[in-house]
């Protein structure tokens, strides 16, 4: 009977009963997906809808749909029974039978052999129970076979017809083949059109956050919470892809799927070579996602015969059959990927072992005093996968967290009013103190929420230095230190392309090749340390290498060059080394494509500045280059000083303060072409007087009645001249609006304690603002 000829997606099912089955599925999904171990109910409402699919598939005599449900069914009734909790096996059954009904939908032939999601469902029962349910619909002379198919099956998946088939193994019956081979592109359909942009949005954000844990499983690469980190993103990639019919990417993820699988099992431990392989295939699927997104622009399917993944499917199966009868990472390779020593002295050490084959390495590397019995001791726990207790979570957006922290800054506002308002009654003033220190908690905490370790953009850097180094042929090593620092997420947005530049500099110009690096004397392998830590309400950065350093003359003859500079003026280390920030400055003496476009180091400095940070610069020749970057630690509040100036209130950083004073009359002078200095401690400060910058008032004032203020930015000291301080706290920092938010040298405002709002003073503007005056 040819089957084709007799029957059409509207005859095997119409359209309600498609959608029936889908939102079965639905259920069925969600269910498995909210599984908890031992949850009898959830398994007896799974039960209901396979009962219900089984009933449809046998009215329909849907062939493949009925057997994988019947199988699910089994299965789900083999959990309840025998307490088993796996729903690996159900949650293929589950991607196997949305494939079919993505097929039915098209009214294709589904043309894949299917036997392995049947023998994983199937595993524990006998061969009569395994087709027990569906004998009957087998028979069936009507039977009319359903399923889906995109593309034509490959070589090795042979489909056979119904003469030459035994019924028992009944896969698929073959469409009529095209009599014309298909030349222009297929158009994609509306319904399609809107899954497939959904699946590329989130493959793609999903690819992007298995680099980042990839580069996390280098530094730990025993982890197996990490591990599944990488693994859930491609086992959903490949199971969307396969009801999408995008056979390559399923492909591709399945096999890398597998790699991990068997990675998370602890058959092996991922090492580089591992590593490579799946950056290797998240770029492969990069690629492939690029076709479909091409697609969903155009309307119609494009083709990617021309992305050949064979090659990577196999490194990653051979890679898989390596590794797997590899064992464990051993010890020696785990003490020197942390840094503890050496590859020739471990080498060292396993020939002494060879002398001594009763000892074990741990206790040849702490006598030779290469390594602390702690140190070996932490080696061995890495090389015993370990289960890391899960803990609770919830997610909550970060708009929330925003409004809560806003919220709590109101809190304390109002508090500090009404501080104010009961300072004579000292029963009132009590209850008013006890609520302080409850809303000062709440706030911390609510401030600690929006906290997020500085890790994940580290981490993103080991990809970077990784792939620079293969660019530019040099070895080079990224080391981190305090990369559990925790950072206001907002403020972590500030930091990724400064960093991105910096790195990219110290690769390509600071340092040297291996060849240059060892006749210097140094390693051949140059390092890179990215280090974080907090320091007086900031977060610190450095990022320092051991390379060649800047070059002060070369830095000077360029700016001369350009009119920067004139020659004659007298400039500090930290003066020069800031003229690479000016835009366009560049010394390379070619243009790579990584740097020397003169591109870059002007970014950075204006985007660390337009967080209220601070850039700073150190180099040795010979010796190597440090850049400092110093943020906020939140962008929500600021410890600081409240000063008056006429009747304005003033809030200076607590950070930028270097000390107060009252100057004496014969402390003050005039400086030709200098202006107004004050002296402090045999000292010249160059003087700044608040009120004429702001127009506070036109009145000249006598320096010795009031009090200065020495602040410092970027190793550069003023004086504020002031009339008073009023006193140190913590301040919520608004935005001043559209009218003053372009206003050189202010930060934002605050409300204060008498519910007026004091301008919070950003000190490096003002002493931009001041030589630009000048």
């Amino acid at each position: 009977m040819d089957h084709t000829e007799n029957s059409s997606s509207d005859e095997i099912a119409d359209a309600q009963v498609l959608d029936r089955i889908e939102e079965n599925l639905k259920q069925f999904a969600d269910l498995i997906s909210g599984y908890c171990p031992g949850e009898i109910p959830d398994l007896g409402l799974m039960l209901n809808i396979l009962d219900e699919l089984i009933a449809v598939s046998k009215q329909k005599k849907i062939v493949i749909l009925n057997e994988v449900s019947v199988a699910c069914k089994r299965y789900v009734e083999y959990m309840t029974l025998e307490d088993v909790h796996d729903t690996k096996p159900i949650e293929e059954g589950l991607l196997l039978l949305k494939s079919v009904l993505s097929h039915l939908k098209r009214g294709k032939v589904f043309a894949f052999d299917y036997s392995d999601v049947l023998a994983l469902l199937n595993v524990k029962f006998d061969k009569e129970q395994e087709v027990k349910e569906t004998e009957e619909i087998e028979e069936d002379p009507e039977l009319e076979e359903t399923a889906a198919v995109i593309e034509e099956p490959e070589s090795e998946e042979i489909l056979v017809t119904e003469e030459e088939q035994e019924p028992e193994k009944i896969i698929a019956i073959e469409e009529k083949p095209e009599p014309v081979i298909q030349t222009e592109p297929e158009k994609i359909s509306d319904d399609d059109m809107e899954i497939l942009i959904d699946f590329v949005s989130e493959a793609e954000e999903n690819l992007d956050t298995i680099e980042v844990s990839l580069i996390d499983l280098e530094q730990d690469p025993t982890n197996k919470d990490i591990i599944n980190d990488i693994f859930r993103p491609f086992h959903t990639i490949k199971g969307v892809s396969g009801f999408l019919s995008l056979t390559k990417i399923n492909k591709l993820s399945h096999t890398t799927e597998n790699l991990l699988d068997s990675a998370r099992s602890g058959d092996f431990v991922i090492n580089n070579t591992a590593t490579d392989a799946i950056l290797e295939s998240v770029d492969a699927l990069k690629n492939l996602l690029e076709r479909v997104k091409q697609g969903t622009s155009t309307g119609f399917k494009q083709s990617d015969d021309d992305i050949n993944i064979n090659h990577l499917r196999d490194k990653l199966q051979n890679l898989q059959t390596t590794l797997t009868k590899g064992g464990k990472e051993p010890l020696g390779e785990i003490l020197v990927r942390k840094g503890v020593l050496n590859k020739e002295s471990l080498d060292q050490s396993l020939e002494n072992q060879q002398e001594f084959p009763e000892k074990k390495l741990g206790e040849i590397l702490v006598e030779e005093k290469k390594a602390a019995p702690k140190q070996v001791a932490s080696a061995l726990m890495e090389q015993n996968l370990s289960k890391k207790q899960v803990v609770s979570q919830v997610k909550v957006s970060t708009q929330k967290l925003d409004d809560l922290v806003d919220y709590a800054g109101e809190l304390v506002i109002a508090q500090s009013m009404l501080k104010q308002k009961t300072s004579n009654d000292p029963s009132l003033s009590q209850n008013v103190a006890q609520l302080g220190l409850i809303v000062s908690n709440m706030q911390n905490i609510a401030m600690s929420m929006r906290m997020i370790p500085i890790k994940a953009t580290f981490m993103k850097m080991i990809r970077l230095v990784r792939d620079l180094s293969r660019k530019s042929g040099k070895d080079v090593a990224l080391n981190m230190v305090g990369e559990e620092t925790e950072i206001d997420r907002n403020v972590v947005d500030a930091l990724y392309e400064p960093m991105v530049h910096m790195i990219r500099n110290s690769v390509d110009h600071g340092i040297e090749a291996k060849t240059d690096r060892l006749k210097l004397g140094k390693s051949s392998q140059g390092q890179i340390v990215l280090r974080a830590y907090h320091k007086g309400g900031h977060i610190i950065i450095e990022i320092e290498d051991d390379g060649k350093g800047l070059d002060k003359d070369g830095i000077l003859e360029k700016a001369k060059s350009t009119g920067l500079i004139t020659g004659n003026e007298q400039m500090t280390d930290a003066q020069i080394y800031d003229l690479i920030l000016q835009p366009g400055f560049s010394t390379a003496k070619q243009i790579t494509d990584v740097s020397g476009r003169g591109v870059g180091m002007d970014v950075v400095k204006d985007g660390i500045e337009k967080f209220r940070g601070q850039l700073h610069i150190e180099s040795s020749k010979g010796a190597g280059t440090k850049f400092t970057i110093s943020l906020p630690l939140t962008l929500a509040i600021i410890d600081g000083m409240l000063v008056r100036v006429d009747d304005e209130r003033y809030v200076i950083p607590t950070i930028a303060i270097q000390k107060a004073f009252k100057p004496e009359k014969e402390d003050y002078f005039t400086v030709r072409g200098k202006g107004e200095m004050v002296k402090d401690r045999g000292n010249l400060i160059p003087l700044i007087r608040l009120n004429e910058i702001y127009n506070s008032s036109s009145q000249k004032k006598i320096v010795w009645d009031g009090l200065v203020v020495v602040v410092e930015s970027k190793e550069e000291k003023r004086a504020l001249l002031i009339d008073e301080l009023l006193g140190k706290d913590e301040y919520v920092i608004k935005s001043l609006g559209t009218n003053l938010e372009d206003v050189e040298g202010l930060a934002g405002g605050a409300i204060l304690a008498d519910g007026r709002v004091g301008l919070i003073l950003d000190i490096h503007g003002i002493f931009s603002l001041v030589s630009h005056a000048r």
